[in-house]
């Protein structure tokens, strides 16, 4: 999941053993400790990352990652470097809703001229789906703002130089 968020070709991001450059880590150390996964943070700073292979001896024992456990990281991940989860849902159902809501509008208005009948339900059904699309749009600028705040409270900066010309 992290090398399809990160794009970046790296088999275990959960490996403790890792080097990296003092100014790839620099801009970052206001955020380290604040998250689990110091490698995906250094990534969302810009670094590259080369992958060394390491001699690992076999595990003794079964795992310590319960399906329930890798659940909960793959969570802590989404919601710990990248806000779009919440504004994808939130851009999706505002269009959806609204698009919705616009078709059972028309339908109604030609309803209502054709047979001279009032549909009050539908129109209800309509009000409905018209409040839940701006409420998409609602979650969906509320995903920017959480975005913007946790980047402000893990003190990450917004780019990195990489040198100076």
């Amino acid at each position: 999941m992290l090398r399809r968020f990160t794009g970046v070709e790296i088999s275990d991001f959960g490996c403790a053993f890792n080097a990296y450059r003092r100014g790839t880590v620099e801009p970052m150390l206001g955020s380290i400790g604040k998250q689990k996964f110091t490698k995906a943070l250094i990534l969302s700073g810009g670094a590259s990352v080369v992958e060394v292979d390491v001699a690992h001896s076999p595990r003794h024992g079964p795992s310590r990652y319960s399906p329930l456990r890798l659940t909960r990281l793959a969570l802590h991940v989404l919601a710990g470097f990248w806000p779009q989860p919440i504004q994808w849902i939130g851009v999706i159902l505002g269009t959806v809703s609204s698009l919705l809501a616009l078709g059972l509008g028309a339908y109604g208005i030609a309803y209502w001229i054709g047979r001279a009948n009032f549909p009050g339900p539908l129109f209800g059904g309509v009000a409905v789906l018209f409040v839940l699309g701006i409420q998409g749009f609602i979650l969906a600028l509320i995903g920017e703002y959480l975005g913007r705040i946790q980047r402000d409270v893990e003190g990450r900066p917004l780019y990195v130089l990489d040198r100076e010309l």
